[in-house]
């Protein structure tokens, strides 16, 4: 099904500020405390909206993704060697 193309044209205004239009907030579920990602892609913006978690996110490094497929590889050896999977 194609998608149909909604737009409006909106003034910036001072410091950049811009309104999302009330109809665009509503079918997107925007209140005054959403949280948007804000994109640059080639000549336009992209205005995504995120969902904030209400626990703690850690980041790994790529140094904890490495000791932990390192030691998930140990472990599938182990339960290979003892039959389990």
């Amino acid at each position: 099904m194609p998608s149909i193309i909604q737009e409006e044209i909106v003034k910036i205004q001072p410091k950049g500020l811009l309104t999302i239009p009330k109809r665009f907030r509503r079918e997107l579920g925007f209140d005054e405390k959403s949280m948007v990602r804000v994109r640059k892609e080639k000549n336009r913006l992209v205005i995504e909206p995120l969902r904030v978690l209400s626990y703690p996110v850690r980041r790994y490094t790529d140094e904890d993704l490495k000791d932990f497929l390192e030691f998930d590889r140990q472990e599938t050896r182990e339960l290979r060697k003892r039959g389990l999977i």
